[in-house]
């Protein structure tokens, strides 16, 4: 039983003990733009939990202080969905500019390493986006991407309605060639007596339909055509072939419309007149005598014979002109927004180069830092680097091993189904070949090689090895080389297969535990043939290539 001085001594030695192992950390903010009142300091990963800290925003400004016993992952919170990411150790003193209207801007900091990487990470993120929007902005001000996308426009929009306005010509031009038809019925200019009233009918419905389709025609040569200037644009260098395209289309433009105006301009104002006419006569009972009857089709005769076979004669030119002006349009317009993608993928390239550079960057910074906490906040950025990811998250682990979120990382990377996913480094394989000599396939480096897991028994894998032997043979002097892995279980089977399928590369390895082979498991392999094709760095670019798959994606990586 202890005493009461054994009883103090204890107290005051957890007091200590606490005292030492948690230690105060201090926040100082500066709020730029602020629109908020409180902070809070949560853990980032469960905010269910107590709160570490909670300050008031006054002029600006605030500052937090709570106690840590060891590093962690944290969130300056300000409201449900505005929240600050940081890293934070014992005895840290962070100073921060924050930038309340995008919490993503960090003007300024001091206090850490963890801090300092967070705002070399997060501006050099950030300034990709910045990049991207300056691009698009020089792109939108680009005068010859304006006047591009402008003829493109136009000529789209115009083309529509000429289109639409040349197929109302043509049929008006099938309701002439009706008409003409109804010939059939006229003798001298004399409508024979027997066939009066359809000729009447029908004539007068041939003509109500050339009227109406030409007038959307006369609409869209008086009131639409006048919107668009089709002359412009100013010539510019590089661009004289479509510049020319578009002098063709405006020529031939005046001289189909100068052929139908001639065709149809006079034609029609005597056919409206008797159009309607026809209209008064019909209600007032004018056409029930035969004699007026006769004389108003004879006046429908004479109509098409002044007008109606000249209509005819010229149906074929303005056919003709009407397709080429649909080609010109259509062949224009596809040029201009080809000339207009041309001129994006300049600057899509621009953006390509920065963004590969940045990456790099970026990248370089994740390794010079993979050991600081603060690497978990960005690892997601790379998600398909699964080099970069595995290596961040080992040294993590390393450092960190209890750790929670560490921890979760750490076994992600090492299931199969990560450490064989295409970006990852394939895992070392150091196995015996038939000579017992251990063989790795990081010894390999630099070279691009095909991991195939086989084994003398299984038929698919024999069936599938002279194709394998045409490839190496094939590309083996260009830097390609088979790492074979076997999951038989007798020495003899696995040498005489290899002897028998003429497999002549040297990597021939197997711990002949056939489907307990600790490589099958390693790689997560459950069938076979598996394969995997390495590029010269190690990582996974493909998987399960077999026969003309694997045939296409050398030839991509070697050329013929």
């Amino acid at each position: 039983m202890m005493n009461r001085k054994s009883i103090w001594l204890w107290f005051v030695a957890v007091l200590v003990t606490n005292v030492l192992w948690a230690q105060n950390v201090k926040i100082d903010v500066t709020l730029l733009n602020n629109k908020f009142t409180e902070a809070k300091l949560q853990n980032a990963a469960d905010k269910n939990q107590p709160q570490l800290a909670v300050a008031t925003i006054t002029d600006n400004h605030f500052l937090m202080q709570t106690t840590l016993k060891e590093d962690g992952i944290f969130a300056l919170s300000f409201d449900e969905n505005n929240s600050f990411i940081l890293c934070l150790h014992p005895n840290d003193n962070i100073k921060l500019t924050l930038d309340a209207s995008n919490l993503r801007i960090v003007p300024s900091v001091s206090g850490s390493e963890s801090i300092l990487f967070t705002k070399k990470m997060t501006d050099k993120l950030m300034s990709r986006q910045h990049y991207l929007d300056s691009l698009n902005l020089a792109l939108q001000k680009n005068s010859t991407q304006i006047m591009l996308s402008s003829v493109g426009n136009t000529f789209g929009k115009f083309t529509q309605s000429a289109n639409n306005a040349n197929a109302d010509v043509l049929s008006a031009l099938q309701n002439n060639d009706s008409l003409v038809a109804l010939g059939r019925w006229v003798n001298s200019g004399v409508v024979d007596k027997k066939h009066l009233d359809e000729y009447m009918v029908s004539s007068v419905k041939f003509l109500k339909l050339m009227r109406n389709y030409y007038a959307t025609y006369q609409n869209h040569i008086e009131n639409i055509a006048p919107n668009y200037q089709l002359n412009q644009w100013n010539n510019l260098p590089g661009y004289e072939e479509l510049f020319a395209e578009i002098a063709m289309y405006n020529q031939t433009l005046d001289e189909h419309n100068a052929i139908v105006q001639s065709v149809f301009e006079n034609y029609i104002k005597d056919a409206d007149a008797i159009v309607n006419r026809y209209d008064e006569l019909f209600f007032d009972g004018g056409l029930d005598k035969p004699k007026a009857k006769q004389t108003f089709c004879n006046r429908i005769a004479a109509l098409v014979a002044q007008y109606g076979y000249n209509a005819a004669e010229k149906s074929k030119d303005i056919s003709g002109t009407t397709e080429i002006l649909k080609g010109l349009g259509s062949k224009i317009d596809k040029s201009a927004m080809e000339h207009v993608q041309k001129l994006v993928s300049t600057y899509q390239q621009q953006f390509n180069n920065y963004n590969a550079e940045l990456s790099s960057a970026c990248r370089q910074l994740m390794l010079d830092y993979k050991s600081d906490l603060s690497a978990l906040m960005f690892l997601d950025n790379f998600s398909t680097d699964k080099g970069l990811q595995q290596e961040v998250v080992l040294a993590l682990h390393e450092k960190y091993p209890q750790n929670a979120i560490v921890e979760e990382r750490y076994n992600k990377i090492n299931t199969p189904q990560f450490r064989t996913a295409e970006g990852s480094i394939a895992p070392e394989l150091e196995f015996a070949d038939p000579d017992g000599k251990v063989r790795r396939l990081s010894d390999l480096r630099g070279k691009v090689v095909l991991v195939d897991f086989w084994a003398s028994w299984c038929g698919p894998c024999r069936k599938e090895n002279p194709h394998v032997v045409s490839m190496y043979a094939k590309y083996h002097d260009k830097g390609f080389e088979v790492f074979s892995v076997s999951l038989d279980n007798k020495a003899e089977s696995w040498k005489a297969a290899i002897a028998k399928d003429q497999l002549v590369w040297p990597n021939h390895v197997s711990d002949l535990k056939g489907w307990g082979s600790a490589a099958a498991k390693l790689y997560g392999v459950s069938s076979i043939p598996s394969t995997f094709l390495l590029d010269r760095e190690g990582h996974i670019i493909a998987k399960g290539l077999r026969g003309e798959a694997l045939t296409a994606a050398l030839k991509q990586i070697f050329g013929e």
